[in-house]
């Protein structure tokens, strides 16, 4: 799915058809040593985590670089999909460049200077915070009714790569891509998933919590980016709820109670609910299982 890599750099690869690249084209960007040193430099208590240390910002070219041993291709690609297909119409973070070094990935892309919707969620009205979920609703239906990328209906990461979701990254059996007449069946049996087949494929994030959301400052706050699309692809479209429903964030970001009052009372609002007993349970019993 990556356009040309631009080869003047050497060892990064750059996308010349960005914003970023078009106007700095002889910009030399950080090298990945430079970018571990950077964050070695830092207080950060995971600053020398190798498999997901906290991003760097490059403020002086206004960029952010997220890399890892858990920053794969997959994500470089789903973000630059995602950007490419809503630009416009939902901010996401421009991929500027990629490369790998010592096992691990490295993601250059736009910084967007901005709090996220955990960092503010507790200082909010209740009407800033209907607000955001009445924006969050139209922006999950833009990437819901996405066309795929592919003339085959397939269940997958974009591209037909495998799944980089954490539910089934680390079980090879389970990383797809599945495709045929019916994907959702053949997802479903390797996943031992008990629900009916006849469900559309459709785009999902699959780890939207407030996290992942940036808002602006101020009174009446709107959304300014979608961000971390590690996760997406596309699924069986009952997963974008299930995942969101399901998934905590650490308490650093958010207690354990505005995260349990954001489940019950806000998600609702972003994400058109499902039955329990007929869709979330089958799934979380697939979550708790060892099939």
């Amino acid at each position: 799915m990556s356009a040309p890599f631009d080869d003047q750099l050497p060892g990064i690869a750059r996308f010349p058809d960005t914003e970023f690249i078009r106007q700095h084209p002889d910009t030399l960007l950080p090298s990945p040593a430079n970018i571990r040193a950077r964050n070695h430099g830092s207080t950060h208590p995971k600053a020398d985590d190798v498999n997901r240390p906290p991003p760097v910002r490059v403020a002086e070219l206004g960029l952010l670089v997220k890399y890892g041993t858990q920053v794969k291709r997959t994500e470089m690609d789903t973000q630059r999909f995602i950007y490419r297909q809503l630009r416009g119409s939902v901010n996401v973070p421009e991929v500027v460049a990629w490369t790998e070094d010592n096992g691990q990935g490295f993601i250059y892309m736009t910084y967007i200077d901005a709090p996220t919707l955990a960092d503010r969620w507790n200082g909010l009205t209740e009407s800033e915070r209907q607000s955001i979920c009445r924006e969050l609703h139209d922006i999950v239906q833009k990437w819901k009714v996405l066309e795929q990328d592919s003339e085959e209906t397939y269940i997958g990461a974009v591209g037909k790569q495998p799944l980089n979701d954490i539910l089934v990254k680390d079980r090879s059996d389970l990383h797809g891509p599945w495709v045929g007449d019916d994907p959702v069946q053949m997802f479903h049996e390797a996943c031992h998933i008990e629900l009916a087949h006849e469900l559309p494929v459709v785009f999902a994030h699959g780890d939207l919590v407030p996290c992942n959301i940036l808002v602006s400052e101020g009174e009446n706050p709107t959304v300014t980016a979608i961000i971390d699309w590690a996760q997406g692809g596309w699924y069986p479209s009952y997963w974008e709820w299930c995942k969101a429903k399901w998934a905590y964030m650490p308490l650093s970001d958010m207690d354990r109670a505005a995260q349990e009052d954001w489940k019950e009372n806000y998600l609702p609002l972003i994400i058109n609910p499902l039955s329990e007993t007929d869709v979330y349970h089958p799934w979380l019993y697939f979550t708790l299982s060892k099939v």
